[in-house]
């Protein structure tokens, strides 16, 4: 079986500065597991590493689509596919980096996606909350993307997660059987209110280094922008109020970081329950001699 290692854990947690120091003691190259990364305008807030912070080592699936175009969980697994196989004929290790749980295990795992035409039928009975109560706890980080009052994105995404057969169900029994690959995942995380204050001082930086300006020029350039699937995600979604004249500077901050640390509990939930980790106290350790010392394990 191929190996392959995953980090994994909340946002602001140190994923990606764990990964690229990974990649130099292991002679790795990193697959971004981030559903906002791909988009090449979106660089504050989806704080995707700079070119500073990847300091030299190869990153995979970062800035490869435009904003116009949707991005989607199926592509994702077939392209990070090919980034491992590319990794591994080059002799070095891949590294899987992001939060993204669904994208993580749909790697992983063999998630086959329904090529058909016709997708999965949803209960035109359900109620929005009903839909999104169950996106939610089928793939969360797109659920916390879509607004309760928008029926159809709930519908379209629901059929794409069960077109891959991905009920909580199927998740929970299919759970460590039908991995593909010899992966090592670790989940940073720790004491809950100390990763909130990471977060929320995450939020004031972007700010500080020009989100604002960042979505202007889009908006400036594309007036459809928030109508954009990649516009939905937190950081960038929050700013409709503000440029239709209905929320201040202040209270988009705000917003965002209330949306983040919800995000974040529930990527705890989610690897808690459907991946199997090992889990990295980031106030208690140091993980990267951690990581480092279980991998002589493996």
């Amino acid at each position: 079986m191929k190996k392959v290692i995953v980090i994994a854990g909340v946002t602001a947690s140190g994923k990606s500065s764990l990964a690229v120091s990974l990649a130099k003691e292991l002679n790795g190259e990193i697959i971004s597991a981030d559903s906002v990364a791909v988009y090449k305008e979106l660089n504050i807030g989806s704080a995707k590493p700079t070119e500073k912070e990847q300091d030299g080592i190869s990153h995979h699936l970062i800035d490869i689509v435009s904003i116009t175009d949707a991005y989607h969980v199926a592509r994702f697994q077939k392209e990070a596919r090919e980034a491992i196989d590319l990794i591994l004929s080059r002799g070095k290790t891949p590294i899987v980096v992001g939060g993204t749980g669904l994208y993580i295990n749909a790697l992983l795992n063999d998630y086959r996606f329904n090529e058909e035409v016709h997708l999965p039928q949803i209960d035109e009975t359900l109620s929005n909350q009903d839909l999104l109560n169950e996106l939610l706890e089928i793939d969360p980080v797109t659920a916390e993307k879509i607004h309760v009052n928008n029926r159809k994105r709930l519908i379209r995404s629901l059929q794409m997660v069960k077109s891959a057969n991905l009920t909580k169900a199927d998740v929970n029994e299919n759970r460590g059987k039908t991995r593909l690959y010899d992966a090592r995942i670790y989940f940073l995380q720790g004491e809950r209110s100390r990763l909130y204050d990471l977060i929320n001082a995450r939020v004031d930086i972007m700010m500080q280094q020009g989100l604002l300006e960042e979505v202007t020029e889009l908006y400036s350039k594309y007036p459809e922008l928030f109508t954009m699937q990649s516009m939905q995600s937190i950081g960038y979604r929050e700013f409709v109020d503000y440029f239709q004249g209905n929320s201040t500077l202040d209270e988009v901050q705000e917003s965002i970081k209330k949306n983040t640390r919800r995000l974040a509990k529930r990527q705890i939930t989610w690897f808690k329950h459907q991946t199997e980790s090992t889990w990295i106290d980031i106030f208690n350790s140091n993980p990267l001699e951690f990581v480092l010392n279980d991998l002589k394990k493996w």
